[in-house]
């Protein structure tokens, strides 16, 4: 297909309904949009999309919160094939997302990837505790629950009458033992005949407590991190962990959602990103080689750049190409220029939009060299976790032997 005819829509779902505004080079879809887009690996990010003359009830629209979705792509001559996909997905990021340049009427709003998941609360479980009382414990306590009632009564009788004889206080001491013995009486009656019948039962008392997430020994990451999202509401588009490290000691989630699982994630050597403002947590070099080859004849526009600010142990290249729709953080492609010639990894990356250009610049990496250092990082993780196991196992066995021990002394 050759690229002839930019397109774009920006869809709000807002207070008021839902707004559609599309740029496609023809009447009526002719609104001058620009769209400014940035994706990296391990942040959210922002797009920003200028609008030419929108009208003051479209602004309307546009309320801090609202879901918003950002597509792009080209069409061919004839209009019949494009490759039109989504750029992003995410939120209005401010109570005003607009602002008006009185001079041009432009309007730029603001979207960040995805939904505000940092804000979230951390999560706990309702954990319900019983205890079981006998019927003959519970008979001891309501007694001795009467005696102190009877006691504080005398005392108080005892205050309220300061000028009392001697025989005057024997009589009513006499009076509240009568009462306690008649009580006691009582009371021992109903339980024998309860138990004769049968009918003598436990007192159950429980006890409601809020535990924050909990997990046992030697559970998986993985698994961690889909409860966790799962009581908290947060949508995974995809999850492939790096390494599935098993927390030997188990896991206890004593942090808001969001903070837990990019704890589990970096333990777990695993990346968290946002491809088209989606929540991924992902092996990117178990992703699928895409089928595009980039070279001048299908939108490459000048030689890789080597970059030498990069702290990750790898050779970064910076790109810029036509804009695809389906460039991402973990797109693998072909390239071909006599700077960098392989299959390549994009790590992160920025789109540009207007009327008159669509392009990407991005920044890659050698494919082979990032699997390779992935799987480096993994033998080292898990190296680390057999010397922790290890010695977690010997001292389990040193407790062992000293209860053991014990045992046998007495």
């Amino acid at each position: 297909m050759k690229l002839v005819r930019l397109y774009r829509r920006l869809e709000i779902d807002g207070k008021k309904g839902k707004l559609t505004l599309k740029s496609y080079a023809k009447v009526p879809d002719n609104i001058s949009m620009d769209i400014e887009a940035s994706y990296a690996s391990g942040s959210k990010e922002t797009t920003q999309v200028s609008v030419m003359n929108l009208p003051a009830e479209d602004i309307n629209y546009l309320t801090k919160g609202s879901n918003a979705r950002v597509y792009g792509g080209w069409y061919g001559e004839d209009g019949s094939s494009n490759n039109v996909g989504i750029i992003m997905e995410g939120k209005l990021a401010s109570p005003t997302p607009s602002t008006i340049d009185t001079s041009g009427k432009t309007t730029t709003i603001t979207i960040v990837d995805g939904s505000d998941y940092d804000k979230l609360p951390e999560v706990k479980k309702k954990a319900t505790t019983s205890r079981s009382i006998s019927a003959q414990k519970t008979l001891d306590q309501t007694i001795t629950a009467y005696n102190s009632k009877m006691n504080a009564q005398r005392r108080k009788w005892i205050d309220n009458h300061p000028g009392a004889t001697s025989k005057q206080l024997r009589a009513y001491g006499h009076t509240i033992i009568t009462k306690k013995n008649a009580f006691a009486k009582k009371k021992r009656q109903e339980y024998v005949k309860q138990k004769a019948n049968h009918t003598a039962k436990a007192k159950v008392t429980k006890k409601t407590k809020y535990k924050p997430l909990s997990f046992a020994k030697n559970t998986k990451g993985s698994s961690i991190i889909k409860k966790i999202a799962k009581e908290a509401g947060i949508k995974i588009y995809k999850l492939k962990l790096v390494y599935d490290k098993k927390f030997t000691k188990g896991y206890t989630a004593k942090a808001k959602p969001m903070s837990a699982i990019k704890s589990i994630a970096s333990q777990c050597k695993t990346p968290i990103a946002y491809p088209n403002g989606r929540l991924e947590i992902a092996d990117y070099s178990k992703n699928k080689k895409s089928n595009f080859y980039l070279n001048y004849d299908t939108g490459m526009l000048g030689e890789p750049e080597p970059q030498d600010d990069s702290d990750d142990g790898l050779q970064h290249y910076q790109v810029v190409a036509l804009f695809r729709p389906y460039f991402t953080v973990g797109y693998i492609f072909h390239i071909e220029s006599t700077t960098l010639s392989g299959w390549v990894l994009i790590n992160s990356g920025t789109t540009s939009i207007t009327d008159d250009s669509g392009t990407s610049t991005l920044d890659v990496v050698d494919y082979s060299k990032y699997k390779k250092k992935n799987s480096a990082s993994v033998k080292k993780a898990e190296t680390k976790d057999k010397k922790t196991k290890a010695k977690l196992d010997a001292a389990n066995r040193k407790k062992l032997k000293e209860k053991q021990k014990k045992r046998r002394a007495k």
